[in-house]
């Protein structure tokens, strides 16, 4: 966005008067009478990131203060866009960001700039603040398998960890002597002073809902130093959006600890590498096509490289990635630990399908993965609380409606059958609540259904719930920011405008405000506010066919209001609540019944839509998958002509 020079030279003028209080009280302190020397800020910051990249707050909970870490220069001024959540507050000298969250928000991508006189860098941070505390997830660290030198300093291990804040550190058994472990950070240091073969040690990060493991080998040896013997990247394949901050790109090694990162040739301009760690960050600043960049990492004794590949395209652009081995409409789609999707199950032109493939993001790759012993379509998939993935329901294309649920364990890449649901369903919703269980509700089996069961993960089993009070198929259900689940809309013997509210304290169903429009095969998103966004949707023969105007609903009041219209009708397209706060919508068929390629974006803040880009296919009943680097992984479905085997990345 440009800026007017009279308001760029006010911000510069603010920035100059901090710098130059910090330049005085440098002076006072006393240097000698050298003046205004301040070290190290003749040279522009690098590789800005923070000990937790991407964090789950809890509501009213006072977090973890999350400090940042970076190479180049000393950063002297901090600044984070947009503001973060209410109660939550970034040091502009440290960098460091704590408080006690005040509000409830939805993940969002926060930009923090570390700036001294020769340059700046950026970051991406997404925070989200939920009403309860959400355990920790996929905890690792930079060096998993290391061997350290009797009597040298080790350089810091840091770890990496996704999910909720990590009330703290421990380890067992007790780490080889001279060797900590930070029980705030979980940062292991210190200078080994006895010698020891390698064992295996186990770090756990954990708060009061759960915890997470790692399992690290560490050995002490004698000099010489031995170097690096693998360096690898969580990313090794990348794609950004030209002004977009990308989510920090973190290193693993094994081998002699690695004391600098270097990268040749130099990254594309806006990106940068921490010298100390090689944690790669912040916004790139203009397009550029995918070109490989070799990080090395070394020590006294060797080195040890990764190649990054790396490309920077225009906001909106479509990125093809390999395909998949098996066309497959209405598929699910699950995301993972480590970024990993799990496509499960869905229909080619000709048969229901029960295989399933893995995509691994860093690769760009697929890989088939155990298939479900039953073949369904209008199934769902729930990721459970402690990573493994339900499957419920579902259909085949002769008609014959399933009961049947299975789970997929992505440790052992495998399916075993889990407790029936006690009624066969197709076209329901699945819901995980925050109590762990799994609401499932309505779909149809011959006939519309209102019956509602709940899933337990600890025995496996199901147990009939409150039944809505209307019975309907192809409808939305929307986990609220307060624990209830909003149902609107779907196909009741025709289209229905009617919506309702499930109490997962009472078990009970609730009617609310009618939506404004009767709609089913729609798409529902909650917003960052804490309101629901419906889009598109098929309103039958009297409501025009394929939908184009959306509405929003607001828990406070059970009301729902008009906003603006999508540039096109859409069913069967799906929507993306991106880490900005936005909405991306994709694809569906419109009024013709035309398989749609276009993409649009809702901004929640004016009301208004806006084109961006195309996907590379038209599809429909597809599925969409919000990575962790941010980008969209859009899979599958149908074009009017056949199923689709294709995938691309949308990147926002």
């Amino acid at each position: 966005m440009q800026t007017t020079s009279w308001s760029a030279g006010l911000r510069l003028l603010a920035w100059g008067l901090g710098i130059l209080a910090l330049l005085g009280l440098h002076a006072c302190g006393g240097d000698g009478g050298s003046g205004f020397f301040v070290p190290g800020v003749a040279t522009p910051p690098a590789g800005l990131h923070y000990q937790r990249n991407a964090v789950v707050y809890a509501l009213g909970r006072e977090i973890r203060p999350n400090a940042p870490s970076s190479s180049g220069g000393q950063i002297l001024r901090y600044a984070v866009r947009p503001a973060l959540p209410d109660g939550l507050q970034i040091d502009p000298t440290s960098g460091v960001i704590s408080g006690t969250p005040q509000v409830v928000a939805a993940p969002a991508l926060y930009t923090v700039t570390g700036s001294n006189f020769a340059g700046a860098v950026t970051t991406g941070l997404l925070i989200a603040v939920r009403s309860r505390t959400e355990p920790p997830a996929n905890l690792s660290y930079e060096n998993q398998n290391a061997i350290y030198v009797i009597g040298v300093p080790i350089p810091p291990n840091h770890p990496s960890v996704d999910g909720g804040d990590v009330s703290s550190f421990s380890v067992q058994p007790g780490l080889p002597d001279g060797l900590v472990i930070d029980p705030v950070t979980g940062i292991i240091s210190g200078t080994p002073s006895r010698l020891a073969d390698s064992a295996s040690f186990t770090v756990t990060a954990a708060n009061s809902a759960g915890a997470t493991s790692a399992v690290l080998q560490i050995e002490v040896s004698s000099p010489p130093t031995k170097g690096p013997s693998l360096l690898v990247y969580q990313q090794p394949k990348a794609v950004y959006a030209a002004g977009r901050p990308v989510m920090p790109n973190l290193p693993h090694s094994i081998g002699g600890p690695i004391d600098a990162f270097a990268v040749s040739p130099a990254l594309p301009t806006g990106l940068s590498i921490d010298a100390s760690d090689g944690v790669l960050s912040g916004t790139p600043q203009e397009v550029s096509a995918a070109a490989d960049y070799t990080v090395t990492g070394s020590n006294a004794a060797g080195t040890a490289s990764a190649t990054l590949n790396i490309e920077v395209v225009p906001a909106g652009t479509g990125v093809p990635t390999g395909p998949m081995s098996v066309a497959r409409a209405h598929p699910t789609a699950s995301l993972l630990a480590l970024g990993l999707v799990l496509i499960a199950g869905g229909n080619d032109d000709t048969h229901t399908l029960a295989s399933a493939a893995l995509y691994t993001p860093g690769t760009r790759s697929w890989a088939s993965t155990g298939s479900m012993s039953t073949a369904r379509y209008f199934h769902t998939a729930t990721l459970l609380p402690d990573g493994r993935v339900l499957v419920a329901g579902g259909e085949d294309l002769n008609g014959v409606f399933h009961a049947s649920a299975e789970i997929y364990d992505v440790a052992t890449r495998q399916w075993s059958p889990t407790g029936a649901m006690g009624v066969a369903r197709s076209g329901h919703t699945a819901t995980l609540l925050p109590t762990g269980q799994v609401l499932v509700a309505g779909g149809t089996n011959g006939g519309f259904l209102a019956t509602a069961e709940l899933y337990d993960p600890a025995t496996g089993r199901w147990t009939p719930t409150g039944t809505m009070n209307t019975a309907r198929s192809v409808f939305t259900a929307t986990p609220l920011a307060d624990g209830r689940v909003l149902v609107a809309g779907g196909i009741g013997g025709g289209p229905l405008a009617a919506a309702e509210l499930y109490d997962a304290a009472n078990g009970r169903w609730t009617t609310t405000g009618s939506m404004l429009a009767a709609r089913l095969t729609h798409t529902a998103v909650l917003l960052p506010d804490g309101k629901v966004l419906v889009a598109g949707g098929n309103g039958g023969a009297a409501g025009g066919g394929s939908l184009a105007t959306a509405e929003r609903y607001d828990p406070a009041t059970g009301v729902w209001s008009a906003t603006g219209a999508m540039n096109t009708g859409r069913t069967a397209a799906t929507a993306t609540l991106l880490p900005e706060g936005r909405v991306l919508v994709t694809g569906g068929y419109d009024s013709s019944g035309r398989a749609q390629a276009s993409t649009e974006l809702y901004d929640p803040a004016s009301g208004q839509w806006k084109g961006t880009g195309a996907m590379r296919d038209a599809r429909y009943f597809h599925t969409a998958t919000l990575l962790p680097d941010g980008n969209v992984l859009l899979a599958g479905g149908t074009n009017d002509v056949a199923a689709l085997a294709t995938t691309e990345l949308h990147v926002p």
